[in-house]
């Protein structure tokens, strides 16, 4: 008789969960915080006594049995799912809450082991968190999880949950020049004694990364010198419109401008000379690149304040035979070059230079 009371018991099902229209258990929208990298992650939110930065909640999009996140590389991202089968024939059930093994969670990522919520440690509301960092070979795709809930109970092993999915897209870098950015194979002429000043200046449009800007190895002309450090500029206080539920606002991502000075000497006249800069993000996800065509004429000089014909003549070694003079620049030289505009400077005894 034991037998036959044990299987009337395991065969009872209250109010019929799974038939007749009946309640099955719930997998809640998800919930999500990002930490920015370097930013503290100290739960009691204080440094030294001092309000630090840390996790803060993020906006997560629903669209039916979907949820969608938007999250940076580098960035602490923990996702909350929570389940829960209500109802007076079914509150008292144990639930528990699994992971699709396809497509699984994002390489990298730690899923929480079950934690029971409900009153005296009952598995009903039930609960899951996901942690991530995001790599940077992981930038600019979907990641995307899914779950279902199931009752514990295995004569209500028919009675799961709807599936719910979270997509993680990893954002990613979008680079442009900016600025003062000479246009990309721009060819300028630059003469002996002037000093040649180019600032490219790089961003990130979506203004999520920091960027910088680098000379390419083996492309400056010789004695060239360049900036060791962006261009100091005052930090966004604005909130993020990709995270617009930050706490706090997001770092700095107001783009990058450093300078190449170069002045060309005597020596290098007809010769030209290619300047290639990068532009990538700090986390190196994305790179741009451009350049710069540097040609130093012949028979032309920048004349410097307190400059005389007779100073210029002295520090080039120049012939001061005014014929001579006449024919190695030419007629055609007189106006001046588009691309090296001439300037006259009148002398301290009438003569132009």
């Amino acid at each position: 008789g034991g037998l036959l009371i044990l299987c009337l018991l395991a065969g009872t099902v209250r109010g019929q969960p799974c038939t007749g229209g009946g309640q099955l258990p719930v997998i809640k929208p998800a919930t999500a915080t990002m930490a920015l990298p370097n930013s503290n992650t100290d739960p009691s939110g204080l440094l030294n006594g001092a309000v630090v930065q840390g996790p803060a909640s993020i906006q997560v999009t629903s669209n039916g049995q979907r949820d969608a996140i938007t999250v940076m590389v580098g960035a602490l991202v923990n996702v909350t799912i929570d389940a829960e089968w209500t109802g007076s024939e079914h509150g008292l059930e144990n639930i528990t809450l699994f992971t699709y093994e396809e497509p699984g969670i994002p390489n990298g990522g730690v899923m929480s082991h079950l934690t029971c919520m409900g009153e005296g440690m009952r598995c009903n509301p039930v609960r899951r968190t996901f942690a991530w960092t995001p790599a940077p070979t992981q930038h600019g795709r979907v990641h995307t999880m899914c779950f279902v809930a199931h009752p514990v109970t295995p004569a209500l092993a028919a009675c799961p949950s709807a599936y719910r999915c979270v997509d993680i897209t990893v954002h990613a870098p979008t680079l442009q020049w900016v600025g003062a950015t000479p246009q990309h194979d721009l060819l300028v002429h630059s003469a002996v004694g002037c000093t040649l000043t180019v600032c490219p200046e790089v961003e990130d449009t979506s203004r999520v990364y920091n960027v910088d800007v680098n000379p390419v190895p083996g492309t400056m002309p010789p004695g060239a010198q360049f900036d060791v450090a962006c261009e100091a500029r005052p930090q966004s206080g604005s909130l993020h419109p990709l995270w617009p539920a930050l706490a706090y606002p997001m770092r700095s991502t107001t783009g990058c401008k450093r300078c190449m000075h170069w002045e060309a000497v005597r020596g290098l006249e007809t010769q030209n000379f290619t300047a290639c800069f990068t532009g990538t993000d700090r986390d190196g996800l994305e790179s741009i690149r451009t350049c710069l065509r540097i040609y130093v004429p012949k028979c032309k000089y920048c004349v410097q304040e307190g400059d005389t014909l007779h100073s210029i003549n002295k520090k080039y070694r120049l012939n001061s035979n005014w014929l001579q003079l006449w024919n190695s620049n030419g007629i055609g030289e007189i106006g001046g070059h588009p691309l090296s505009p001439a300037t006259a400077f009148p002398d301290p005894v009438g003569d132009t230079v």
